[in-house]
């Protein structure tokens, strides 16, 4: 039964109730008009229940008929299709969390004209112990048992802008802080820190496929390092310096994929580092090769997780040609993160890395602010 039914009838009800009451001291006359009076007013609320009624039925076959909105590329369907009834698009779009970390993590670009600034820092350390040939006061080579840990505390900035013709441009500018101490079995200890501003960073990034069927988002973009930091060459022990110093270029290839509720992604990119004339030759850092596969999944339209492997191949550093054994490696990082959206401007994003070999940190622990100004 309706339930909006019954309101006129009980308003027929009470009038009718209320009418031998009346009947007492009005003439027939008057009666006969309060009774068409009542009529009309019965009739004019019946006409608007109808109308009331009419416009709730039509509601959910609107909604049905109403072509499906597509999500934004690299946005899953479930994350896109939350409704809000108060907000309009554009609020809806601010406050999904699987949104905002793909565009954290390079794997959607920024719209024309936005802005996004990311403060944010980590801490990372590896601790290594082993046998290591040492000399005694009295000049005396011995082999002692050393432990060695590296610190590792890094504050940054990035900040991103949206482009034409499906582009964006970033900026990273690093501040860091690295300590090495070094005991040796015999009670003796080394420490070594420095601080200052790392290897600068601009990037440019354009969008060359969208997301259609089989085909995943294509996203390729370029990377200039510039050698701002201090280099190895001149720190007081290698693993105190926070720049490569040497010019760097970066080429790097995403592929982004909603396997809805998922988005899938996986990223190379190729990393050549110019050659720099030092006082004992022309030292020529190995080149990288950097790839990372994972996935985002959104849990709501306010937080999200992600998970990925990232697995990084060093070459070997060359001196005149002369490649330096030892140099190479390969260090590969899980890693696992939360996106929450704070306000509809601000997100946060916390990322905990685990090292799985003993190049890699042994743990690293990341958070950014992203911050979105238009």
């Amino acid at each position: 039964m309706n339930r909006l039914a019954p309101l006129p009838l009980a308003l027929g009800i009470a009038v009718v109730a209320a009418s031998p009451a009346l009947a007492q001291e009005l003439t027939r006359e008057e009666m006969q008009a309060q009774l068409h009076q009542r009529d009309q007013t019965i009739q004019a609320l019946e006409q608007r229940v109808s109308a009331l009624e009419a416009r709730l039925a039509a509601a959910p076959q609107a909604a049905a008929q109403a072509p499906p909105q597509a999500p934004a590329p690299g946005t899953s369907t479930a994350a896109a299709a939350k409704p809000a009834a108060k907000e309009s698009a554009e609020e809806i779009a601010e406050l999904q969390a699987l949104s905002r970390g793909l565009v954290q993590r390079g794997l959607q670009l920024l719209p024309t004209g936005s802005v996004e600034a990311s403060p944010g820092g980590s801490y990372s350390t590896i601790q290594t112990q082993g046998l290591v040939l040492v000399s005694t006061p009295e000049g005396i080579s011995t082999v002692d048992d050393q432990r060695l840990r590296d610190d590792f505390i890094r504050a940054q900035l990035d900040a991103r802008i949206g482009l034409p013709w499906r582009s964006q441009i970033s900026f990273h500018v690093p501040y860091d802080w690295r300590r090495e101490v070094s005991s040796l079995g015999s009670g003796t200890q080394v420490e070594h820190n420095s601080d200052r501003l790392g290897d600068l960073q601009i990037e440019l990034d354009h969008q060359f496929l969208f997301e259609k069927g089989a085909v995943p988002d294509l996203i390729a973009g370029v990377i200039g390092r510039f050698p701002t930091g201090r280099d190895p060459f001149t720190a007081p022990v290698a693993s105190v310096a926070n720049g490569e110093g040497t010019w760097g270029a970066t080429g790097r290839v995403t592929l982004v994929k909603t396997i809805d509720p998922l988005v899938a992604f996986t990223t190379v990119s190729y990393t050549y580092n110019f050659a720099r004339q030092q006082p004992f030759g022309r030292v020529h850092p190995g080149n990288v090769v950097d790839w990372q596969i994972g996935g985002l999944l959104a849990i709501s339209p306010e937080t999200s997780l992600s998970l990925a492997f990232d697995q990084q191949f060093q070459g070997h550093t060359a001196v005149d040609g002369t490649p330096i054994a030892g140099s190479d490696g390969v260090a590969a990082l899980v890693q696992v993160g939360i996106d929450q959206v704070l306000t509809p401007k601000m997100l946060l994003e916390i990322n905990l890395g685990i090292g799985l070999n003993h190049l890699a940190p042994d743990y690293q622990l990341m958070f950014t602010l992203p911050i979105r100004f238009k």
